[in-house]
This record gives structure tokens, sequence and C-alpha cells, in this order.
């Protein structure tokens, strides 16, 4: 009885150990050729990890589960790795990203990739092979009708970029599926993801984070520096949010101009676009100097948006007169808009004056008139959707889409010099944003804070709530 206990023993052991092993070399495996050398940021997915948290939540909720998991048409063989990462490039936007997977087989690829990812227009390219007469399968690629959405893939491996700027990808697919220009495993970047063990986990140089998909919810931290901005050893919030707000922003942060880097970029005409974007602010043609408004800024920004509010507009309707003529007629509507509040401590009198010079702020002869309730606005050929008033008081300058709007400015002691609250299921009742309300679907609440550390780095944190309590946030994501 005792040698068949030990030998079941050694067998369970023998079982874990290689279960252990193989998970390990999945880990070790999926780290290979899978980013570019110029990375700037690297975004990392535990797979494993994911499916681990899953199949946990699956034993507690299999109807659930089950319900989403009808059969439908044929999908490709993705072979999954342990992780699966996407990057963006030093050349190119931060909103541009890289990802690749690898594939068991394409039958259903195609078919897959017009109806989930919507690609369109695909091209196949023959490789050198098939020229000389080898058997090996040429290239295919495809891209979205925006032109955002572009994929290329051969017979082992599917690669995928996407770019809101619609940007030329083709040639990082190319080395993606060529394992051409790869980063090694030991490189910083990538050793700071094998530490991460999030579900979610981004690395840069100084910046790093991770979100872990729980039952309910998504918790987020991760860290960045703080060495160009002018953060408060005891920040404070300087103004008073409606409670009933659906969203609440405020930042008790300045920037330190005078540490700002200088750019070093050897094309004449690079560095010129480059010095531009930093310092040029371009709102709806209006091209307003980053500088100058730095200059008037005293280090606090608040941000409000509550319910529906009523505004008046003026439009401009045509009738026929006695003598059948078309003539215009000014004509006063009614238009539910959103209440939207900006506040920022500034040195109002500079900020103002610049604003008025741009035509920013109209009426620019009432501008630092006495009274806070005046009738200056923001010029409506830059906003055009809601009428925006602006206000003044001290050293506080509002924006408001609710006239005379009064200012209210307190100081009270925090924590954080930064802090996001969006009662997300209010703004999907509201309807203020119908078209996002699709996209909004499966979260309820966001809370977002950020807090000074002492190693010159701030400490980021935040949670996203889901509908379903019950179930894990990730799956929820996915339906």
């Amino acid at each position: 009885m005792k040698l068949t206990l030990k030998i079941a023993a050694a067998i369970i052991l023998l079982l874990l150990f290689s279960v252990y092993g193989y998970l390990q070399f999945r880990e070790s495996q999926s780290y290979q050729q899978q980013v570019a050398k110029n990375a700037s940021v690297v975004y990392k997915l535990n797979v494993d990890g994911l499916l681990k948290t899953m199949a946990a939540d699956f034993a507690g909720n299999p109807g659930y589960y089950l319900k989403y998991n009808k059969k439908g048409k044929r999908r490709p063989d993705f072979s999954l790795p342990a992780n699966i990462f996407a990057y963006s490039l030093k050349t190119m936007s931060p909103t541009t990203l890289f990802s690749s997977v690898a594939l068991s087989d394409t039958i259903g690829l195609y078919a897959y990739l017009k109806q989930v990812l919507k690609v369109k227009d695909f091209t196949v390219i023959a490789s050198k092979d098939i020229m000389s007469g080898s058997n090996v399968t040429g290239r295919t690629i495809g891209t979205s009708p925006d032109q955002k959405l572009t994929v290329a893939y051969d017979a082992k491996v599917l690669a995928i970029a996407y770019s809101f700027k619609k940007e030329v990808v083709i040639e990082e697919l190319n080395d993606l599926l060529d394992h051409k220009n790869r980063i090694n495993a030991t490189a910083p970047l990538m050793l700071a993801l094998k530490k991460a063990k999030g579900h979610l986990s981004w690395t840069a140089i100084g910046y790093s984070g991770q979100v872990n998909f729980k039952d309910g919810e998504a918790e987020m931290e991760g860290s960045f520096p703080t060495e160009y901005l002018d953060i408060p050893d005891h920040p404070r919030v300087s103004v008073e949010f409606a409670n009933d707000a659906l969203i609440k922003i405020w930042l008790n942060v300045g920037v330190k101009t005078s540490k700002l880097p200088k750019l070093t970029v050897f094309k004449p005409d690079v560095k010129l676009k480059a010095l531009e974007m930093l310092n040029i602010l371009s709102l709806n043609g209006t091209r307003l100097s980053s500088d100058s408004l730095l200059k008037s800024y005293l280090g606090f920004a608040a941000f409000e948006m509550g319910s529906g509010i009523t505004q008046t507009d003026s439009v401009i309707a045509y009738e026929y007169n006695d003598d059948f003529e078309k003539i215009a007629k000014l004509q006063l509507r009614k238009v539910t808009v959103p209440y939207l509040k900006l506040s920022l401590a500034a040195k109002t009198g500079d900020l103002l004056r610049y604003l008025s010079t741009k035509q920013v702020i109209t009426n620019p002869h009432k501008i630092i008139g006495e009274s806070e309730d005046n009738e200056n606005r923001l010029n409506k050929e830059l906003f055009p959707l809601y009428q925006v008033f602006s206000s003044h008081k001290n050293n506080v300058w509002q924006l408001s889409t609710q006239e005379n709007d009064p200012i209210k400015f307190l100081s009270l002691p925090s924590s954080n010099f930064f802090s996001a609250s969006l009662d997300l299921n209010r703004i999907k009742t509201q309807q203020l944003f119908p078209l996002l309300n699709n996209w909004l679907k499966p979260f309820t609440h966001l809370e977002i804070a950020a807090a000074k550390l002492d190693s010159g780095c701030a400490k980021l944190t935040g949670t996203l709530k889901f509908q379903e309590q019950d179930i894990n946030a990730f799956f929820q994501m996915l339906r």
C-alpha cells in the first residue's frame, strides 16, 4: 500500500514538473523574435496568465461562458504563445502599433479577416521561392477600407499593424514575417517585461505599467518620470465639483519649460516639423504658441461634465415674402447640450489678452473688465458644437456651456496631484454621446489617480468597473 502511494505521488510530482517545465518553455519561447530593435513602447498580453484566471472564473460561472461560445463559421487555427506582444516604433507615431501571431494553418483566415477585422483589399505576392519552382507559399497583404488596419501573412505567421495616422507599415510587417531586425530577448525593455506579472503590461524608457483583469473590474498601476513636471510637495484641489457630475478631472501640476529637452534631429525639415509640433497648438486652424500659454498657466486645471442643460441658439431660416422673394430670418431655438466646465489657475490678464489677439475669445474689449459676468465667448468658428462662455475672477479663468456660471474656487489638501472620475453608466443613460454608447457598453465607472514619489517618478493607479460583477473583465470586453 505504501509503495503504491509512493509511486502515485512520484507520478503526480512528475506530471507537475512536466507541466511547469512546459509552461516555462512556452514563456521563454514567446520572447523570441517578436519585437523590433527600434521599438519605443512594448506591450505584453500574458495569454497563459489570462487563461488561468478565466479557467478559475469558468468553474464558477460555466453557464455564462457557454452561452457566448456558440458555434459559428470556421476560424483560423492560431497558435497562441504564452505572451503576445505589440509595439510602437521610434520612427513612427506612438499610435501606430504592430503585432503578430503564429498560424497552425490558414484555412478560414481569409474569411475571418474579411468578416471580423473588416479587411477588404487583398494582394497576393509570390515569394522568390515560388518563382524558382518551390512549393513555399507566398504572402498576402490586406488593408481595411479606412487604410488604418493592414495585415500580412504567409503560411506560418499573421502580422498586423494599426495606424491612426495611416502611416506606411508594409516594411515593418515584412520584417515581422522574416524575423529581421528583432530585439534581443535580453534587452532592457524585454527584461522589464519578463519581470512584469500583470495580464497586460507595457514598458518604455522610464515608463512601465500593468493591468490585471479580475471579476467585475480591471485594476491598473504604473509609473512615469516627472523631471519635466513641477509637482507641489503638498497638492491641493482648487475647485468645487457638483456632487452629481458625470466627469470630474483635476490636475495640480506645472511644467518646467526650462528643462524640456531640445530636439536633436539631423534632417532640417524633420527638425522643423518636430519643433512645430512641440511649440504650436492648432485649434481648428488657429495656431497658438504653447510657450505663451504656459507662461500664463499657474499650475492647476480642472474639467467637469454634468447632465444636459438648455441653450438658446440662433439659426438662419429662409422664408418667402408676399412677392415670393426668398429672405433670411433669424430664429431662436432651444437645444440640449452637455454641461461642460474648464477651469484654469492663470494670469488671466496676460492669458486673455493673448487669446483675444488670436480671436479665440470674442468681445475682446470686455475681457479685462471688473465683473466676472461678461459676454465673452469661445469663438464659435473654433468650437461650433455649443456656445461656450468665458469668465474670470482673480487668477481663475473659466469656460462653461452654462451662461453666468459662478466661479467656485477653494483649496483642499490631497495626496494626489491628478484625479479623474467618470460615471460611465450615467454618461450612457444621458445619451450625451450616443456614438460612444456601444463602445462603453461593458463599463460602469472609471477612477484614475497619480501621486508623486520620492524617486523622481509618479505612481499611477486606476480601476475600471464592469457591468457583470461576477464575470472576468477581459471576457466582458471580448463579448
